[in-house]
């Protein structure tokens, strides 16, 4: 598998500036809620900044705010410290056109420390670029995919915004699961998606319209576990591009609506060697199945994946979606081809690999990945034992234990888990922990929904 398909060499990108077809470079990083932020700079100035210097020059803060830009005074940026600046180094290997902005070419960047060779450790591609170290260091590496999905409103972004997001007409009318009418009504936009995708360097398996109305599904090909997390951003921001062009409005919200269906960001993961190459998913022995190392790696999951449960669903909406009977991932157990359960087996011999159906659209990918690998390396560290598959309905299992089904719990939860801190450090445990409390301390502090406003306006 190529994995690196449609990027630039530093040949291509210098022959397609000297030409003018590329003028201006997107200089970006993951910000806390796996959106892109950065510059774009001239050519000069990513020749002399992003080549030949020390990189770009940015506020810490784009690490300790909220998601309306508020800064938050966390320990990394805050007033005492100035919001100090740190450097976006580019990494070369993510440099790659935009086929959207004829012009442009775009380069993921890593966050330093200014006057230091120091990577910052909270940054999210920082935090897992550590597990997968922690990995190496076991020699182990890991595949990803992430299968996400979205809604699209027929209605131009600055329109739905005046509209505060009510009552928005959907690209579809009635539910459409897999139906072929609605995925040719679509494909108008759907297509340039699936075509300007493998041009950005983002390889596409498949598209079909999903159960919510004007919800879509688009499943990525897998590959190693940094590439996977920024595809996964960059097909975000890609689609966000594409639909404002389109005057079409998209939403990875987890929850949009309380009476329709959520949208998932099912993870896929296999594990692998790092000294043979070869897959160590499953078993070699007559009757297959999980190896004994994957089984425990699949265990480490399933017993740390409520404490964690923050890493795959970081907002206030996120808990909205663990409802029973939508597909949800809330019931932590795991299933052979099961959906009911949050962790799902699929495929069989090379392409084995466990499915995690917890996250939702909203995930911050390196986040849920660094989660997966820290709860993985936890089960084969302490040798459990290769989890029971649980049949029939997982909702309905006596014994089977439910995801958290708020933010106040999930954080209570990851403020007492010593895994997570051991794993990822007492700096990023503590930002990751005092980021979320500031979300839910903004959720509490301001806000009044509109449930409580038809319960109890009139009749308290």
């Amino acid at each position: 598998m190529n994995t690196h398909i449609q990027t630039l060499d530093l040949d291509q990108f210098e022959a397609l500036a000297s030409t003018g077809e590329i003028d201006t470079v997107v200089c970006a990083t993951p910000d806390p809620y796996g959106r892109l932020v950065g510059k774009r700079l001239t050519i000069q100035a990513f020749r002399s900044l992003g080549l030949n210097g020390d990189g770009i020059n940015a506020s810490s803060f784009i690490f300790a705010v909220d998601l309306e830009m508020t800064p938050l005074n966390l320990p990394v940026s805050n007033s005492a410290n100035g919001w100090a600046d740190i450097r976006l180094v580019p990494d070369l290997t993510t440099l790659r056109r935009v086929p959207w902005e004829p012009n442009t070419a775009l380069v993921i960047c890593d966050a330093y420390e200014c006057g230091s060779d120091t990577m910052l450790s909270v940054a999210p591609r920082t935090i897992l670029k550590r597990q997968i170290e922690r990995a190496h260091r076991e020699g182990l590496e890991f595949k990803f995919a992430s299968e996400l999905e979205f809604f699209l409103a027929a209605v131009a972004p600055n329109d739905a915004w005046q509209a505060g997001y009510q009552d928005l007409k959907m690209l579809s009318n009635y539910r459409s699961d897999y139906q072929m009418i609605q995925s040719g009504r679509d494909d108008w936009f759907i297509r340039q998606i699936r075509n300007q995708m493998p041009q950005f360097g983002i390889s596409v398996e498949s598209s079909k319209p999903e159960w919510g109305l004007g919800q879509q599904e688009i499943t990525l090909d897998y590959c190693d576990t940094l590439e996977m997390a920024d595809r996964h951003v960059l097909f975000k921001y890609g689609i966000k591009q594409l639909a404002h062009q389109a005057d079409l409005t998209v939403t990875f919200m987890a929850k949009p609506k309380i009476d329709d269906v959520g949208s998932s960001c099912h993870l896929h993961v296999s594990m692998w060697s790092t000294e043979t190459g070869k897959p160590l998913c499953w078993s070699e022995t007559a009757d297959g199945g999980m190896s004994a190392q994957f089984g425990s790696f699949v265990a480490g999951q399933l017993h740390n994946a409520v404490d964690i449960s923050l890493l795959f669903a970081p907002t206030i909406n996120s808990y909205k979606r663990f409802q029973p009977d939508q597909f949800a991932g809330s019931a932590i157990a795991l299933g052979e081809d099961n959906r009911s359960c949050a962790f799902r087996l699929v495929g069989h011999g090379p392409s084995y690999r466990v499915e995690n159906r917890i996250p939702g659209a909203d995930v911050n990918p390196y986040y849920a990945y660094s989660g997966t690998i820290a709860t993985g390396l936890d089960g084969i560290d302490r040798q459990l034992p290769t989890p029971a598959i649980f049949s029939g309905n997982a909702w309905e299992g006596r014994e089977v234990e439910l995801v958290p089904t708020s933010m106040h719990r999930a954080i209570d939860l990851f403020a007492k888990n010593k895994m997570a801190r051991a794993a990822f450090g007492d700096d990023v445990y503590e930002h990751l922990l005092a980021s979320a409390q500031a979300e839910l301390t903004s959720f509490d502090s301001h806000t009044v929904t509109d449930w409580e406003t038809r319960r109890y306006y009139e009749r308290v």
